[in-house]
């Protein structure tokens, strides 16, 4: 490869982690103006082990919408990335996630490591996702009780125990109030 070309291919590649490094930060910060700006067109996905597939942008942004809701706080961390630039226009990448989300509806939280899977293509100057999807290494789920008290913003679980009306508290939750208000009576 002339030096022209090694340069091009390693500023291929740099456009490639930001990109991917854009797409994790909208889908955390629940951008998904500046998320459908890292798809083309065409864009498929296959979340879950490929359980959640969807063809297009507006598809595939409408199911990211659907599932990570402002309730839903969340982490998406990569890691590594194996950048191969196939032809001056196609790459593949494979990235390590890392992710933790808390589940405010369960009062749970999900800790998890995936293999993601992505293709790329440029389109007038400018690398896009066309492919996404992720093999999961494990996913860890853990009830929030007494030993996992999460703020979530300005809120606490003790605050939502204390407030919450008694058939939407779960099976941790009454156990808690009931042990606060125990200890209010002595």
């Amino acid at each position: 490869m002339t030096i022209e070309e090694r340069l091009e291919r390693l500023e291929s590649i740099e456009a490639i982690r930001k990109l991917q490094a854009k797409y994790q930060r909208c889908l955390d910060t629940r951008d998904f103006d500046g998320l459908a700006e890292c798809f083309a067109d065409d864009v498929e996905s296959a979340y879950g082990n490929g359980s959640m597939s969807y063809r297009g942008k507006d598809e595939v942004i409408s199911f990211l919408c659907s599932v990570m809701g402002l309730n839903m706080p969340s982490t998406h961390l990569i890691h590594g990335g194996e950048i191969d630039i196939t032809d001056p226009s196609h790459a593949k990448a494979t990235w390590y996630l890392e992710d933790y989300l808390l589940h405010q509806k369960y009062k749970m939280k999900l800790h998890g490591a995936a293999i993601y899977y992505v293709d790329y293509r440029k389109e007038d100057g400018r690398w896009l996702i066309t492919s996404i999807g992720y093999k999961r290494c494990y996913e860890y789920f853990e009830t929030r009780g007494l030993v996992n008290l999460i703020t979530l913003g300005k809120k606490t679980f003790l605050d939502e125990v204390k407030t919450k009306k008694e058939e939407d508290l779960g099976k941790y939750g009454r156990y808690f109030r009931n042990l606060i208000l125990k200890k209010k009576k002595r």
